[in-house]
Protein backbone atom coordinates (compact mmCIF):
# COMPACT_ATOMS: atom_id res chain seq x y z
CA UNK A 1 0.00 0.00 0.00
CA UNK A 2 1.06 3.53 -0.16
CA UNK A 3 0.70 6.68 1.90
CA UNK A 4 -3.16 6.57 2.58
CA UNK A 5 -3.22 3.19 3.61
CA UNK A 6 -0.96 2.14 6.38
CA UNK A 7 -1.88 -1.43 5.77
CA UNK A 8 1.17 -2.45 8.74
CA UNK A 9 -1.08 -0.71 11.01
CA UNK A 10 -4.60 -2.30 10.19
CA UNK A 11 -2.88 -6.15 10.20
CA UNK A 12 -1.48 -5.30 13.64
CA UNK A 13 -4.74 -5.37 14.96
CA UNK A 14 -5.73 -7.99 12.93
CA UNK A 15 -3.23 -9.84 14.63
CA UNK A 16 -1.43 -10.40 10.79
CA UNK A 17 -4.54 -11.91 9.62
CA UNK A 18 -4.43 -11.19 5.49
CA UNK A 19 -7.84 -12.34 4.58
CA UNK A 20 -8.99 -10.66 7.25
CA UNK A 21 -7.71 -7.04 5.93
CA UNK A 22 -8.67 -8.38 2.56
CA UNK A 23 -12.78 -9.14 3.43
CA UNK A 24 -12.44 -5.81 5.28
CA UNK A 25 -11.11 -3.95 2.08
CA UNK A 26 -13.89 -5.38 -0.21
CA UNK A 27 -16.64 -4.31 3.04
CA UNK A 28 -14.74 -0.93 2.68
CA UNK A 29 -14.94 -0.44 -1.17
CA UNK A 30 -18.61 -1.59 -1.25
CA UNK A 31 -19.64 0.60 1.76
CA UNK A 32 -18.14 3.53 1.69
CA UNK A 33 -18.82 5.79 -1.17
CA UNK A 34 -22.50 5.35 -0.57
CA UNK A 35 -22.04 6.58 3.49
CA UNK A 36 -19.51 8.96 2.04
CA UNK A 37 -22.44 10.28 -0.23
CA UNK A 38 -25.18 10.07 2.83
CA UNK A 39 -22.66 12.22 5.13
CA UNK A 40 -22.48 15.19 2.05
CA UNK A 41 -25.78 15.39 1.86
CA UNK A 42 -26.35 15.22 5.75
CA UNK A 43 -24.40 18.05 5.55
CA UNK A 44 -25.92 20.21 2.97
CA UNK A 45 -29.21 19.11 5.29
CA UNK A 46 -28.03 20.48 8.39
CA UNK A 47 -28.80 17.09 10.14
CA UNK A 48 -25.92 17.13 12.73
CA UNK A 49 -27.34 13.63 14.47
CA UNK A 50 -27.03 12.02 11.25
CA UNK A 51 -23.12 13.07 10.20
CA UNK A 52 -22.35 12.18 13.96
CA UNK A 53 -23.28 8.69 13.39
CA UNK A 54 -21.86 8.72 9.69
CA UNK A 55 -18.70 10.12 10.62
CA UNK A 56 -18.59 7.66 13.73
CA UNK A 57 -18.54 4.59 11.24
CA UNK A 58 -17.08 5.93 8.69
CA UNK A 59 -14.02 6.86 11.30
CA UNK A 60 -14.24 3.51 12.55
CA UNK A 61 -13.98 1.92 9.42
CA UNK A 62 -11.23 4.14 7.51
CA UNK A 63 -9.27 3.10 11.02
CA UNK A 64 -9.14 -0.64 10.75
CA UNK A 65 -8.15 0.15 7.05
CA UNK A 66 -5.04 1.99 8.19
CA UNK A 67 -6.35 4.90 6.47
CA UNK A 68 -5.30 7.10 9.43
CA UNK A 69 -5.68 10.66 7.61
CA UNK A 70 -9.26 9.69 6.80
CA UNK A 71 -10.24 8.63 10.36
CA UNK A 72 -9.13 11.42 11.18
CA UNK A 73 -10.81 13.84 9.54
CA UNK A 74 -14.07 11.88 10.18
CA UNK A 75 -13.14 12.57 13.48
CA UNK A 76 -13.21 16.30 13.07
CA UNK A 77 -16.58 16.21 11.17
CA UNK A 78 -17.91 14.07 14.06
CA UNK A 79 -16.86 16.57 16.66
CA UNK A 80 -18.68 19.24 14.66
CA UNK A 81 -21.77 17.42 14.79
CA UNK A 82 -21.66 16.84 18.48
CA UNK A 83 -20.72 20.70 18.54
CA UNK A 84 -23.50 21.58 16.56
CA UNK A 85 -20.66 23.35 14.12
CA UNK A 86 -22.44 22.41 10.79
CA UNK A 87 -19.99 25.16 9.50
CA UNK A 88 -16.90 24.16 10.29
CA UNK A 89 -17.77 20.42 9.91
CA UNK A 90 -18.59 21.43 6.18
CA UNK A 91 -14.68 22.72 6.50
CA UNK A 92 -13.50 19.35 7.43
CA UNK A 93 -15.27 17.39 4.67
CA UNK A 94 -13.65 19.55 2.02
CA UNK A 95 -10.25 17.88 3.54
CA UNK A 96 -12.04 14.97 4.84
CA UNK A 97 -13.43 14.00 0.76
CA UNK A 98 -9.75 14.73 -0.32
CA UNK A 99 -8.47 12.05 1.32
CA UNK A 100 -11.20 9.60 0.93
CA UNK A 101 -10.03 9.70 -3.23
CA UNK A 102 -6.71 9.51 -2.44
CA UNK A 103 -7.73 6.06 -0.22
CA UNK A 104 -9.90 4.71 -2.87
CA UNK A 105 -7.22 5.54 -5.49
CA UNK A 106 -4.83 3.54 -3.74
CA UNK A 107 -7.03 0.79 -2.88
CA UNK A 108 -7.88 0.57 -6.89
CA UNK A 109 -4.25 0.71 -7.78
CA UNK A 110 -3.46 -2.14 -5.43
CA UNK A 111 -5.97 -4.29 -6.69
CA UNK A 112 -4.71 -3.46 -10.21
CA UNK A 113 -1.31 -4.59 -9.52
Amino acid sequence: MGTHVNKQNALRWLEGDERMFGRIKAIFQKNIPSQVMQLKECLDKGDNGAVERLAHTIMGSSAMLGAGGMSEEARKIELCAIEGDSATARLHFERFAAEYEKVMAELGAEGEA
